[in-house]
């Protein structure tokens, strides 16, 4: 039996946290407020705890490094209601274990609970006070709610302290350059310079130059000394955009950069010592290119330390409301969309991921002349998409009526044909969210109990 402190000011979430700890065999005590859970730290030994983010008095955040400070070396996993990334990164680098978000998920709580007891007090380090608030000033554009975001999120938070090398990876859209700002903005390298180089867009013939500067009459045209990308992010941080485009040359003098953190200028024959941190990104699997011979595996080897994964919107579907109703307010403070027109958004399937997501917000945000955005203010290729899919769905729903009305069915259609529409819309969500019945009820609007019966009634 583990001690677990719950500090939880919600009646409702404390008492279901607390039955569900109870019935996993484990002792609970439970604290209304930040202040309450600190004077019981000494008093309860926990061996867990679960600290909310918005409580009565002090914030669960600004509680975490006091938590520490007392000598608690207890797993800490912060619940939280606003799952931004912000959040997320003050609560990993502030000596977070995990954080939930609500809803609360018991089924994740399970998992997430034997894994904090088994770290057996396993932390991260923490970053100052005064360093974390001056590296959080400012907006994160990287949104999202869903979990594949929230572990981006996490991830951000885990390697933003260090100075390892960072591969994110994603598809065109996705946000990767937003990405490599929020590590850089919550390092201690904020207050240094960021520069981010497109190594597709790099001219082949001043490519070396671009990255490593060059010396007065190293070549024509060449009139005075010429600082590089590298030298330029002095004290800061070099996203390396598109790495995958980079010419094998170039690829060879960026291996002996990273490996010696010195490089020569075009024409100059002297080290120069670049203190900056290294950040890649690409939109195609470098791996792939290795195995093609057209990237130098000793270079991926040295760029995938870390890898972020920026998921497709596609595969966030729940992000597009949170996301089109950000893009709007910025294009358009005021305006709203109609419901035919959100329809329409969350219909299309984005292959320019977040990026077209925002060119069509805009769009229509221009071309509207009244406060609602319509569904023909929307670019035709999201008016498109949502059209083809409702006339997927009609086509498949009136093939079925055809085919039972060809068969005179003895009983109503209605009961005839549902089982057969529903079983595969419950199995495709319940793929969706990994087999998560409770996530998976909240998706469809049913209660939790009636989709298990619907599964056991189905054989899903």
């Amino acid at each position: 039996m583990s001690k677990i402190l719950l500090i939880e000011d919600d009646r409702n979430v404390c008492w279901a946290l607390e039955e569900f700890i109870k019935d996993s065999g484990h002792e609970v005590v439970s604290a209304s407020s930040a202040e309450e859970g600190l004077s019981r730290l000494t008093q309860v030994r926990p061996d867990l705890i679960f600290l909310d983010v918005r409580l009565p008095g002090m914030s669960g955040l600004d509680a975490l490094p006091e938590i520490r400070a007392r000598d608690c070396a207890a797993p800490v996993v912060v619940i939280t209601a606003h799952g931004n990334m912000d959040t997320a990164i003050q609560a990993i680098q502030r000596g977070a274990f995990e954080y939930l978000t609500k809803p609360i998920d018991l089924d994740q709580v399970g998992g997430l609970m034997d894994r904090a007891l088994a770290a057996g007090g396993v932390r991260r380090v923490p970053v100052p006070a005064g360093d974390a608030e001056r590296a959080l000033a400012g907006t994160d554009p990287l949104l999202g709610s869903h979990p594949l975001m929230q572990e981006v999120f996490k991830q951000i938070g885990a390697v933003s302290q260090s100075d390892l090398t960072v591969l994110i990876e994603g598809g065109s859209g996705t946000g990767k350059e937003l990405a490599a700002r929020a590590i850089h903005r919550h390092s201690h390298r904020a207050a240094g310079p960021f520069v981010a180089v497109d190594c597709a867009r790099l001219p082949e013939t001043l490519a070396e130059s671009e990255l490593y500067g060059h010396e007065r009459g190293a070549f024509t045209g060449a009139a005075e000394r010429h600082l590089g990308h590298f030298e330029r992010a002095q004290g800061g941080t070099v996203l390396l955009d598109e790495i995958g485009d980079l010419s094998p040359p170039l690829q060879k003098k960026l291996l002996r950069f990273l490996q010696e953190r010195a490089f020569e200028r075009v024409g100059g024959s002297q080290p120069v010592h670049s203190d900056v941190r290294v950040l890649a990104a690409t939109h195609r699997p470098l791996q792939s290119l290795v195995q093609s011979g057209q990237f130098r595996e000793d270079l991926y080897f040295r760029l995938h330390v870390v890898v972020i994964r920026i998921p497709d919107l596609r595969d966030r579907p729940e992000d597009i409301d949170l996301l089109a109703f950000h893009f709007l307010g910025q294009a358009a403070p005021g305006k709203a969309f109609s419901m035919p027109a959100l329809e329409a958004l969350r219909r299309h399937t984005w292959p320019g991921n977040v990026r077209e997501l925002r060119n069509a917000v805009e769009h229509a945000a221009v071309l509207s002349r009244s406060s609602t955005i319509q569904i023909e203010d929307l670019p035709e290729s999201a008016r498109s998409g949502a059209t083809h899919s409702r006339e997927e769905i009609e086509r498949v729903v009136r093939r079925l009526v055809d085919e039972s009305l060809r068969g005179e069915p003895s009983q109503g259609l209605h009961a005839l044909l549902l089982p057969r529409l529903e079983r595969p819309l419950l199995q495709r969500v319940l793929e969706f969210t990994g087999g998560n019945q409770v996530r998976a009820a909240r998706l469809l609007g049913l209660h939790r109990t009636t989709l298990r019966k619907k599964i056991a009634e189905y054989g899903l």
